[in-house]
């Protein structure tokens, strides 16, 4: 296998993109993101040279990770704003059957880091946990307005896609070049992706999801999430023959300006807002295709072995759904993990969300949808 997982070309040419070609792809420089790229393009490299050594170093030390297997993974998917997070929180609960990333897990994906940083955690807690304490009130301070919308943070569960910022290859962390054909490959994986593109970034991806297996996965079945995922599920199939996959899907008529609403908000944290009505305009399209393309492709596959779980129908029979599709794929729903799952129905048939969106915000009409997402609405029969 090859050690070459980092995109080079990718790199310097984000880079050059942002610098030199701003306006044409519809991301004008100002003196903010300015600074904060040339940090960006500064640091990053920097710490990759760091977690290239150490995930070189993991070979010497810790030779076993690559002998770990991961038997039928559970890839969760789904269209944004489809319930993937809340599913993937809910299930990592089970943890006696299941392991999951947190972003610090991918932020540093070898051993020997995953391995030195609970070595911090354990001397941290015996003094009295004062960099814990720190670490939670600066993300409080850097993500507390977004947690109505997504829990955020260094110890919360992550998205699988996060470990592809090692490679230059995660998809929405480069949503400022969507209109920049150079990267489209990385928004339509399965489809655009040439084979050595293809076989660098899931070699890799593997190579991550072994280690954390391997760190601490024991004989746990590994639960991954990303939305993103939804436009590789060939390639997930491919790479991970025997996983199953749930992708998750709602009422296009909420989730549409409820994604929109949370790329607005990626525009907004970095400083861009003036932006986002270009963007969004690219935003859309991909936004239709984690819709209609998974749901194509899901079609096609074994019906053992994948299951599409209605947003909707979850809030209102939670316990009901979870234990369907334990039942059809073999797990087992323990006396303490149902003891979870019983009270988490029955808040969630009360819960109303704080987060308000219309498609009027976005420019949007409720016919434009209906037409637009037909297939889903024709095959789902959801209220319009």
């Amino acid at each position: 296998m090859s050690f070459i997982y980092f995109d080079f070309k990718s790199f310097f040419r984000f880079m050059y993109l942002v610098f030199f070609r701003a306006k044409s792809i519809g991301c004008p420089m100002s003196p903010r993101r300015a600074v904060g790229f040339a940090i960006y393009f500064l640091v990053f490299p920097l710490f990759e040279m760091f977690t290239a050594i150490c995930l070189l170093l993991d070979h010497v030390f810790f030779p076993g990770f690559r002998r770990t297997k991961l038997e039928k993974p559970l890839f969760i998917v789904g269209h944004p704003r489809s319930g993937t997070s809340y599913l993937q929180g809910l299930i990592a609960k089970d943890d006696e059957q299941f392991f999951s990333f947190r972003m610090v897990d991918a932020v540093f994906p070898s051993v020997l880091q995953k391995k030195a940083i609970a070595w911090i955690g354990r001397l941290d807690r015996k003094l009295g946990g004062p960099l814990m304490a720190l670490i939670l009130r600066r993300q409080a301070r850097m993500f507390g307005k977004y947690a109505n919308i997504h829990d955020v943070g260094l110890f919360s569960l992550a998205e699988d896609d996060r470990l592809l910022m090692h490679a230059v290859s995660v998809p929405l962390a480069l949503l400022m070049t969507m209109n920049a054909p150079e990267f489209d490959w990385l928004f339509h994986f399965d489809e655009k992706a040439r084979a050595k593109d293809r076989d660098r970034i899931m070699n890799f991806f593997r190579a991550c999801l072994q280690r954390q297996a391997y760190f601490k996965g024991g004989n746990r079945i590994l639960l991954g999430k990303a939305p993103a995922g939804s436009l590789r599920v060939k390639t997930l199939r491919q790479y991970f023959p025997d996983c199953r996959l749930i992708y998750t899907l709602r009422n296009p008529l909420s989730a549409v300006p409820s994604a929109l609403d949370l790329g607005l908000k990626y525009f907004e944290a970095i400083g861009a807002t003036e932006l986002w009505p270009q963007q969004q305009a690219r935003f859309y399209p991909f936004v239709r295709e984690t819709f209609l393309y998974p749901l194509a492709c899901l079609r096609d596959a074994d019906p053992a072995t994948c299951e599409v779980i209605v947003h909707e129908k979850m809030m209102r029979h939670l316990r009901e759904v979870i234990c369907a599709f334990y039942e059809k794929f073999g797990y087992r729903l323990s006396p303490q993990f149902d003891e979870i799952l019983r009270p988490e129905d029955e808040k969630q048939r009360n819960f109303v969300s704080r987060h308000k969106t219309s498609l009027e915000q976005f420019n949007l009409t409720r016919e434009q949808i209906l037409a637009d997402f037909k297939e889903v609405f024709d095959h789902y029969k959801f209220e319009s």
